[in-house]
């Protein structure tokens, strides 16, 4: 997967961006390494999409395109207690309300890898594949 950081972010590089949460270690709430890794394993794996990354606070958001503007789509956030939370915008057309999320947790690198591609797909953002 081709990631990088959302060009309305500025020139700091997700990587620069998560390093200073790792330094700060997992008392700030979130686990900045555990998502140096998990950037990593995306960026090592098979799939091809493209995504842009969007930090709001420590949490991740996936965009399909590089504009903050773009739907948030896909969010992932490392848990300073371990493992990862994912979730995925649901596409209207099956959501049952307006705007409705699906929440997911992974205690793995490799399993939060296959939650985002599972998100990626099920939020209907990245539609080329």
């Amino acid at each position: 997967m081709m990631l990088t950081r959302c060009t309305d972010q500025g020139t700091e590089t997700l990587d620069a961006a998560y390093e200073v949460w790792a330094r700060r270690g997992t008392a700030v709430g979130t686990d900045g390494q555990a998502m140096l890794d998990l950037f990593t394993a995306l960026r090592t794996s098979s799939d091809a999409r493209r995504a842009w990354g969007l930090t709001s606070h420590a949490e991740l958001v996936l965009l399909s395109s590089d504009a903050s503007s773009s739907p948030w789509y896909v969010k992932v956030f490392a848990h300073n207690y371990g493992g990862y939370r994912i979730e995925y915008l649901m596409p209207e057309a099956i959501a049952p309300w307006p705007g409705a999320w699906v929440r997911g947790e992974a205690s793995t690198v490799d399993e939060a890898v296959s939650m985002l591609g599972v998100a990626m797909d099920r939020s209907g953002g990245w539609l080329e594949r």
